[in-house]
């Protein structure tokens, strides 16, 4: 699996809830659950965290590759899924780890977002 680490993206994104707990919970279960089922195969993991104390919410999905995170991010942007889940939260930070290509970086800049990337893999594995 080590092969794979090199092209692989992971976004980690921290967010303030703009609503209750539960209604974020439940639009991203929604969102979640369209993902695995209709959702780009390059998507290989999908977690969202929610601190309920703190009101804030966090995630961390894994992509095969840049490509795989643009494709996405098209699809996913068309689903009734994403705005109900938008309208549960307020982003604090982006970060991506990975190698990016030029559709990514333009369609954060098109969306006007601010984010720091990590673009070379220096050690690590993964363990199955």
């Amino acid at each position: 699996m080590t092969s794979n680490l090199p092209s692989q993206v992971i976004q980690v994104t921290h967010y303030n809830l703009v609503q209750s707990s539960d209604a974020f919970v439940a639009a991203i279960q929604a969102l979640a659950k369209r993902t695995e089922a209709e959702g780009h195969p390059g998507v290989l993991g999908y977690k969202f965290f929610v601190n309920t104390s703190a009101e804030t919410a966090g995630a961390v999905i894994t992509y095969t590759d840049a490509n795989a995170w643009f494709a996405h991010h098209q699809i996913a942007y068309q689903w009734e899924e994403m705005p109900k889940l938008q309208a549960t939260v307020k982003l604090q930070s982006l970060a991506l780890f990975g190698p990016l290509n030029e559709e990514v970086e333009a369609w954060i800049q098109k969306a006007g977002l601010s984010y720091t990337h990590y673009d070379t893999l220096a050690a690590g594995f993964v363990r199955a």
